[in-house]
């Protein structure tokens, strides 16, 4: 018997409207997927919970109020199995329920991850009647050649399940849907707008599982669905999985060691089918009871210090393993990376596919990734990690006052191709985008201001001081982004709106010439009107957008043969 106890159902029902809101989904537009909550298009901008912070309604209380202060309207939390189903078939959503009401009565969005048998490659959130029965639910065995990150000499083991385990699927499967079917009879108003299935899934200690159950799997041919998949998508696969299957002749049949040979490669490729098609079954039993958008989320790897798959979790929806995760798990409606490499850029264009929006679920907190992740990729949203941590009046919080304000404007330009975005790194002074019908010019205003004194024969001011960390005491340090950056929206008409820091702007049209008309700085009210403040003439044209702080400015253009 399945039972069931949670917040009462009346509590959470208060004050919601008389009939359920339309569903959250992905949606196609012109300029790729865009996320609709409520019938409008939602950026799911804010941050990520610790992961045991949800675990306590007492402890959450003065954090969602901080988060609201903070100005986050949409936060990650979390759904534990072992929280929700402490005895088999006993299912306590109290923790879940209390994450809806608090999010709820301020006027914000979540996404649940459900912290199932595997989270960052091992399975600790499992509960113990599942842990504690090897029998029925096996584990995964590795032959131990390789170093774990984030581990320490004399640590004792953590638990890692078999994915081949026909019995964990089950269980795993059974408690996700029941957190679904939950979701909709407690959430019909959607608090609640996406789901994330596990956490960076995957195999450390090993390129493969060298279980039993394994075994046999490894032995079998290569799925049908995934070979038809290469054969269609042959021309636009990843150059890794192109090539593993072209130096075996691109074999339409045979055994994994057949088609892909035994090589670590060939592991990784078999474990992301075997873990991919686990979470397919999750998502599709899910999205059988409540259709959310579903996503999963991949610990990067390669990457310095991790330059193969059990370094970095073998199996898990890798840049390289993207293919493998689409053909398995085609319920997805999204893989989304956890980024903390310092190529953000890259990073973030391996993830941003026109049929698959771009959406960060963990990031640091380096304000000008955003911008550079909703402009340039058009992403439906991005979420610093340890959100709780973030200082009230820090630069990250200033960023999401700005932007709250502005999601219609921006989500439009990215439905209509009408956005860019500006990031200079360390060493780089300007950088070029077409957009509206212009060649637009960014450069750094401190090092373009140097560049013109010192031609000048006048000494360069000295560089500002680093910015204030992002983090209260006790937080990872994290210094406020100091690098340029900016939206870039053409708004037609010869006019543009941009908002960010550091940044000012040039812009050519062919053999025109061009000619700034009036530049004005504003804010955009809470119901989304543009309120203006000074006219930007003279000097202070050379910083159109603010290098102190991060500001808006509307531009507009003149231009004549």
């Amino acid at each position: 018997m399945i039972k069931k106890i949670g917040l009462c159902a009346t509590a959470l029902l208060l004050a919601m409207p008389a009939s359920a809101q339309t569903m959250p989904k992905i949606e196609k537009t012109a300029g790729g997927r865009q996320l609709v909550v409520d019938g409008e298009p939602y950026l799911f901008i804010g941050g990520e919970l610790h992961n045991s912070s949800a675990s306590s309604p007492e402890y959450m209380k003065p954090v969602w109020d901080k988060l609201a202060a903070m100005n986050v309207r949409s936060v990650i939390g979390t759904a534990s199995w072992s929280d929700v189903e402490p005895r088999e078939g006993h299912f306590d959503f109290t923790t879940v329920d209390a994450q809806i009401a608090a999010a709820r009565a301020r006027k914000i969005h979540i996404a649940l991850i459900w912290f199932g048998a595997y989270k960052n490659a091992t399975s600790t959130y499992a509960p113990s009647w599942v842990r504690g029965d090897a029998a029925r639910f096996p584990r995964a065995v590795t032959k131990s050649a390789y170093k774990t990150a984030f581990t320490y000499v004399g640590a004792m083991p953590k638990p890692v399940l078999s994915v081949f385990s026909p019995e964990l699927l089950k269980a795993d499967r059974r408690a996700f849907v029941a957190l679904m079917q939950h979701l909709g009879e407690v959430d019909p108003e959607h608090t609640v707008v996406m789901i994330q299935i596990e956490n960076e899934i995957g195999l450390l200690r090993d390129s493969r599982d060298r279980s039993a159950l394994a075994n046999v799997a490894w032995s079998k041919p290569v799925p049908a669905a995934l070979i038809s998949y290469m054969v269609r998508e042959k021309d636009r696969l990843r150059p890794e999985l192109a090539a593993m299957w072209g130096r075996h002749g691109q074999r339409r049949s045979g055994t994994w060691s057949e088609v892909f040979g035994t090589e670590w490669e060939a592991d990784e490729a078999f474990m992301a089918w075997s873990f991919a098609s686990y979470v397919e079954e999750l998502a599709k039993a899910g999205k059988a009871v409540n259709p959310l958008p579903f996503y999963a989320n991949a610990w990067l790897g390669p990457q310095k210090g991790q330059e193969q798959a059990g370094l970095y979790p073998s199996g898990g929806p890798v840049a390289r393993m993207i293919d493998v995760w689409h053909a398995a798990a085609p319920s997805l409606d999204m893989l989304s990376p956890d980024v903390y490499v310092p190529d953000v850029k890259d990073a973030f264009a391996q993830y941003h596919r026109q049929d698959k929006p771009l959406f960060v679920p963990e990031a640091q907190f380096r304000t000008g990734s955003l911008f550079w992740a909703l402009g340039h990729h058009k992403a439906i949203g991005f979420s610093v990690f340890g959100v709780e941590d973030g200082r009230v009046d820090g630069q990250y919080p200033q960023a999401l006052a700005l932007i709250n304000t502005m999601v219609p404007v921006i989500a439009a330009a990215q439905a209509q191709n009408r956005i860019g975005a500006v990031l200079l790194e360390d060493g780089e002074v300007s950088a070029q985008m077409d957009l509206g019908g212009y060649n637009v010019v960014a450069r750094g205003s401190q090092a373009l201001f140097s560049s013109m004194l010192l031609d000048a024969g006048l000494q360069a001011p000295p560089p500002p001081p680093p910015l204030p960390s992002e983090t209260e005491e006790g937080g990872l340090p994290a210094p406020g982004d100091a690098r340029p950056f900016a939206l870039v929206i053409a708004e037609g008409d010869d006019r543009f709106l941009v908002v960010g820091k550091g940044v000012t702007f040039d812009f050519e049209k062919g053999k025109d010439i061009v000619e700034l008309d009036h530049v004005q700085e504003g804010t955009f009210d809470a119901a989304g009107k543009w309120v203006p403040g000074r006219a930007i003439n003279g000097d202070e044209r050379l910083a159109i957008l603010p290098a102190d702080r991060i500001g808006i400015a509307r531009i507009r253009l003149v231009h004549r043969r």
